[in-house]
């Protein structure tokens, strides 16, 4: 049986290693790219005039193999990195329909695979003027996109109740802003994949339990700011908070906090829900954490009723 809950986050961990593989391997490369560019200049201004040409193709037979296995280095980087983002994607995609407020991790992970196809096409037209404003959009939407996962990462922190994950999307909003300016930001990167990693791993180690459907949960918002949920449950467990996606509206109490296997009617005081339109449809997200001490994501089917 599919869990998009289970599933999601597996395409998240899996991501999640191919960057910290592509930050490590293009990490090598570009040391090795280094040091041949300094070996090489150094070797042409300690060389005397008069030699300098010899030298240089000696230097350049010597060199060249080592030149170009770097490159392939540098480019299997980037290669898992594109397969990466495919599946930071795949996974966003999956825990949307969980009711978790990730879409915004799914349409930045688009934005960067679109970036880097613009970039392709820059570089191939870079002789031209034109090749260099290619660049330009495809590093500006990088920039977005990039912003836009860490916010997805963010956000799935919060609807895990997992500040490691919520640190590690600030993290990598930041490398996206600061790596057009210093290479800090692919350090900041790489360490804020490998606590996404291990924090999901975490998760999953402990079981993630079936969610689900929205068709067996139903409820209300009314005007006072309460809603009246019918919820159907497979666990047991404590009722930790909720949330009404794509708001930031979240609830101040909830009565009772306790959910028992059957059918549960359970009162959520969101306080103000000024905002929210007349009679339409609305997700609330409860977060449970069952006996076991496993932390579930519970979506509920709602519509705001204020009259």
């Amino acid at each position: 049986m599919i869990n998009p809950y289970a599933d999601g986050l597996k395409e998240l961990k899996k991501g999640s290693l191919y960057e910290i593989l592509a930050n490590i391997i293009s990490f090598i490369g570009a040391i090795i790219l280094l040091l041949l560019l300094f070996t090489y200049y150094g070797f042409i201004i300690s060389s005397p005039t008069t030699t300098t040409s010899i030298s240089n193709l000696q230097l350049n037979s010597s060199l060249i193999g080592i030149l170009a296995a770097a490159v392939i280095i540098v480019i299997i980087g980037a290669i898992l990195s594109i397969v990466g983002i495919i599946k930071l994607r795949s996974g966003f995609n999956l825990l949307k329909n969980t009711g978790l407020d990730v879409s915004i991790g799914s349409t930045g992970a688009t934005l960067i695979l679109i970036s880097l196809g613009i970039l392709i096409v820059g570089v191939a037209t870079v002789i031209v003027i034109v090749g260099i404003f290619i660049i330009v959009i495809a590093a500006i939407l990088e920039l977005i996109g990039g912003i836009m996962l860490g916010l997805g990462f963010y956000n799935l922190g919060k609807g895990l109740n997992s500040s490691t994950i919520e640190t590690a999307g600030i993290l990598i909003i930041i490398s996206g802003i600061i790596d057009i300016l210093i290479s800090v930001g692919g350090i900041l990167e790489f360490i804020a994949f490998i606590l996404i990693y291990t924090s999901i791993n975490d998760i999953l180690s402990k079981g993630i339990p079936y969610v689900q459907t929205f068709s067996q949960m139903l409820g209300v918002i009314k005007g006072n700011g309460y809603a009246y949920l019918n919820v159907y449950s497979q666990v047991e467990g404590t009722i930790i908070s909720a949330r009404i996606e794509g708001t930031s509206i979240s609830s101040t109490s909830i009565t009772p906090n306790k959910l028992s296997v059957g059918n549960n009617s359970i009162i959520v005081n969101f306080g103000s829900v000024q905002g929210l339109i007349p009679y339409s449809n609305y997700i609330v997200s409860l977060i449970v954490q069952d006996n076991s001490g496993r932390t579930i994501l519970i979506p509920v089917n709602v519509q705001y009723q204020p009259y």
